[in-house]
């Protein structure tokens, strides 16, 4: 029998496709990566099926490459050895919600915008990343380790994954935390207080197909206020952001440059359903670009279910003595502090900037506060060799645990349909990439490109990863070729 028809019996006709006009589709995205076509997509709806998929796929020795949304940016999803696409979109149920405990079960297919929408419904919120699309998978998003708007606070921007289920390379079912001895999800502490389900984030797929995840998910504020600071400079921004961390102040915290300020605000331009999108010229951006502040700081403080009029009071007395004696010039925009509002439950409003000239293609790392200038001024030297305006870059600066370190994106725009600057464009953003990671910027999540970048520098890791992929994964059919893999 062939592929196809074993790949039927194990699911119906319906679920597997094998169109060239449906596989192009899958075969890449918006990033960098070298197009690769798949040979064929199934639809998984449940977990034996899934399982099924895997233990073919063992037993011949093909590729198969977990999907769940199609809103990939980095090329994790494109297959480097042909191979099948596992579709997990149709598993979108979310499972369960404990009111009580502030944790909830979703299924891959799950986008952000679903499950933010019925959270609400139960006064509670998920922990989201700016940036994020609605219709990109909750899980992945989760798993990938995409930073929370709410990063800079240890209690509600980080460790949000518990209890997870898997299906390992091999097609075992695997759980973990509470979960693995038949409790109900709840810590994702062992036997041995080891967080196990860490060792599958930011893996890309390549070490087991994650079914199901239990995670934290936080009270919607009952009371919430903007603050925004206006700095000509980012040096001058880095002492108040310290002293606000030093302090905990707010849930949400971040640095934002004009460019992105600007399209969030840009009404000419809408969030688009599709990536790459369509370029939008618009003098409406072009105009509050020139006249934003070059950098604003962004704080967000919230009030729970508890006095949270005396939360405000106490958090926004301690902000604005630390911008009384830093100097900080507050900015009072009423249009601006209701789109800030609204994006940190809602992030996604910022992928108006696609609209710019169709594509982003952004270099993301960590690195200390103190750091970020040297990173500016290498920046700055490339961008000149290349004739790259600095005014085009977008930058979105968040501190991660209380200012321990910052995530740090920086975005390059292009035209996808511009052959003669793509290139061009691509050689920049490597060069980039490079610089930056030789001068100690860390890639925790290396995509495409960067991967080589970063496992040729770290030859003992490496060698530890191929050991444990060698033993999860014997046959290697686990989207083979990402990573280090």
């Amino acid at each position: 029998m062939s592929i196809k028809n074993d790949l039927i019996r194990i699911l119906d006709y319906e679920s597997v496709v094998d169109d060239h006009d449906i596989l192009k589709a899958y075969s890449c995205d918006q990033s960098f990566s070298e197009p690769c076509m798949p040979e064929m997509v199934v639809f998984v709806k449940t977990v034996p099926q899934l399982q099924e998929v895997v233990k073919y796929a063992n037993k011949t020795r093909i590729p198969i490459i977990p999907f769940s949304s199609g809103f990939n940016l980095h090329g994790a999803t494109i297959p480097r050895q042909g191979g099948i696409i596992v579709n997990l979109s149709r598993m979108n149920a979310i499972l369960h919600i404990d009111d009580t405990n502030w944790s909830c079960i979703i299924e891959p297919g799950v986008t952000v915008s679903q499950l933010q929408d019925e959270l609400e419904k139960h006064q509670l919120r998920a922990m989201l990343p700016f940036g994020v699309h609605p219709k990109r998978s909750a899980l992945t998003s989760f798993l990938e380790r995409d930073p929370a708007v709410a990063a800079a606070s240890f209690e509600y921007g980080n460790e949000l994954i518990m209890d997870t289920e898997l299906v390992l390379p091999t097609g075992e079912l695997f759980r973990t935390g509470l979960w693995s001895s038949g409790n109900t999800p709840g810590s994702p502490m062992g036997p041995v207080r080891a967080m196990v389900n860490r060792l599958w984030t930011g893996a890309q797929g390549t070490l087991g197909i994650m079914t199901k995840m239990n995670i934290k998910v936080e009270y919607l504020p009952r009371m919430r206020k903007i603050f925004l600071f206006a700095f000509d400079s980012f040096p001058e921004i880095m002492e108040p952001l310290r002293r606000i961390q030093r302090k905990e102040i707010g849930h949400e915290c971040f640095v934002i440059n004009n460019f992105n300020l600007a399209a969030l605000m840009c009404k000419e331009w809408s969030v688009p359903q599709e990536l790459p999108a369509e370029k939008i010229n618009s003098r409406e951006f072009e105009g509050l670009r020139d006249k934003l502040p070059e950098w604003s700081l962004v704080v967000c403080l919230n009030g729970g279910p508890r006095l949270p009029a005396e939360k405000l009071a106490y958090e926004e007395e301690e902000l604005r003595g630390i911008a009384a004696r830093a100097h900080m010039q507050g900015y009072n925009n009423g249009e601006i502090e209701e789109l800030l509002m609204a994006e940190t439950l809602r992030p996604w409003g910022i992928l108006k900037k696609f609209c710019y000239r169709g594509s982003v293609h952004d270099v993301s790392f960590k690195t200390p506060l103190k750091r970020i200038p040297e990173f500016q001024r290498i920046l700055q030297e490339v961008t000149n060799k290349y004739d790259y305006p600095m005014r085009d870059i977008g930058m979105y600066v968040l501190p991660i645990e209380r200012g321990r370190a910052m995530h740090i994106e920086i975005d390059f725009h292009g035209d996808p349909h511009d052959r003669s600057v793509m290139p061009q464009l691509k050689n920049m953003w490597l060069e980039i990439s490079e610089r930056f990671i030789d001068e100690g910027a860390f890639f925790d999540r290396p995509y495409g490109a960067w991967a080589a970048m970063v496992y040729q520098r770290a030859g003992t890791y490496t060698q530890k990863l191929k050991e444990l992929k060698r033993a999860l994964d014997p046959n290697n059919i686990l989207n083979p070729g990402h990573l280090c893999f």
